[in-house]
């Protein structure tokens, strides 16, 4: 998440607490800005006037008279999301910065709504995972134990078949204020993940955290909507909070990002374990039977479209002669997320045609560039089955600028390297 730094105006036009409010209207058009601090002889400042306040007010009239003394700061290394929560709290359309008490620069609230809008997802509400990695990295630093609890919704992708995107927001939005309310901000923070699933940071130890996930997991069950019949449930992994000495030579974000993909692969785990009444016997080994040769999965179309400021992105793939299908979403604009999100809805479509007992994990994605100039996409998928995790990458080259093409064929290429090495997978 960027700072406050990177957005506010360092170049500030202010105005002296003894000129007239009709100078302050001057500057105010002139430069189109909303406010001016009021900085005395010493270049403290001492108020902040805006353009609300001097609205009516006598054009002679000192800035002092209508200045507002008890004015909202921050300093520049406070985070974008601080400066939203304290304009939130106090009705501020500006923030004077300072820094050492001296006027650094003044952040509006224009600056920094695009930046929040890559942040926060629109829908539900929730900020995204960047802003709960920065949560989690921030408590491993104050010496606190966390634990991640990762919620998949299950069958989502019936809803939007089923019933329209509409009634699948409806969903997320119930299912985002059911967690929020069951959650507690001084002890967790809770984010959208991507698509159907949501993430939970906590400074619970282990077992208040487990139980946590099964409270919520009970009100998910219970949750309601209007256009909604089916009942709504969720499977939730989880990872850390069993620490037991402090940390030493520790690498923060590294260990954020392994507890996290930790807590998703126990998620898919839970919702591959077969329940008893579904098991079916082990049938005896053939080993004079030839293995089957592995299918291919192969793209056969790639649509990506635009929902306001929702991109919605469907990957259809040939299976020998089957179709699948795989749907994701996300808000966010930045071409890496955007890449994970195919890459994602490229494994929900092959995930399809696995096992009920199977699944897939999409771990990294990375975009870089060879030396001589061309972009590579390279993504690192896990296949989770109750008798192993395979992990492989795959990587495809951009062509003719098709970056969203790559991302799916990546993803393939990784996946069909795993079902090369590990053909009877789907039978273990």
């Amino acid at each position: 998440m960027k700072t406050v730094a990177e957005l506010m105006t360092k170049d500030v036009i202010w105005i002296s607490p003894t000129a007239p409010v009709k100078s302050a209207v001057m500057l105010m058009k002139g430069h189109r800005i909303g406010a001016l601090p009021v900085l005395d002889a010493d270049q403290s400042v001492v108020g902040l006037v805006t353009q609300e306040l001097v609205l009516g007010e006598p054009s002679n009239l000192p800035v002092s008279e209508v200045m507002q003394r008890d004015f909202p700061s921050i300093e520049p290394t406070g985070t974008i999301h601080e400066a939203a929560e304290l304009m939130s709290s106090t009705g501020a359309t500006h923030l004077v910065v300072l820094e050492d008490g001296r006027l650094a620069g003044i952040l509006a609230r224009s600056d920094i709504l695009p930046e929040l809008g890559k942040t926060f997802d629109p829908l539900t509400g929730l900020p995204w995972a960047d802003s709960l990695r920065e949560w989690a990295i921030a408590a491993l630093k104050r010496g606190d134990e966390i634990a991640v609890i990762f919620f998949d919704l299950d069958k989502f992708g019936d809803f939007n078949k089923n019933h329209g995107h509409v009634v699948g927001d409806q969903v997320l939005k119930a299912v985002a204020e059911t967690i929020r309310k069951s959650t507690d901000p001084e002890l967790d923070f809770v984010c959208r993940y991507g698509g159907d699933e949501f993430a939970i940071v906590s400074i619970r130890r282990a077992e208040e955290a487990r139980a946590l996930a099964a409270i919520i997991q009970e009100r998910i069950a219970s949750t309601k909507t209007e256009e909604l019949t089916e009942p709504i449930s969720a499977t939730f992994g989880m990872s850390g909070g069993r620490r037991t000495r402090e940390r030493e030579d520790i690498h923060y974000a590294a260990t954020v990002d392994n507890l996290i993909t930790r807590a998703s692969k126990d998620c898919m785990a839970r919702k591959a374990r077969p329940s008893v009444e579904t098991e079916k016997p082990v049938e005896p080994e053939r080993t004079e039977a030839p293995a089957a040769k592995p299918t291919r999965f192969r793209i056969r179309s790639i649509d990506i479209s635009m929902s306001g400021t929702e991109v919605r992105i469907g990957i259809k793939l040939a299976a020998g002669s089957s179709e699948l299908t795989g749907e994701r979403s996300t808000y966010a604009s930045d071409i890496r997320t955007l890449l994970r999100t195919v890459a994602e809805a490229s494994a929900a479509a092959v995930s399809e045609a696995l096992p009920s007992e199977h699944g897939l994990v999409l771990e990294e994605l990375y975009l870089h560039s060879t030396e001589s100039g061309d972009e590579v996409v390279t993504v690192v998928v896990s296949y989770v089955s109750p008798a192993a995790v395979l992990k492989h990458a795959g990587s495809a080259l951009v062509k003719r600028g098709d970056r969203h093409r790559a991302a799916v064929a990546a993803t393939l290429d990784a996946i069909n390297r795993i079902i090369e090495i590990a053909p009877r997978a789907g039978q273990s």
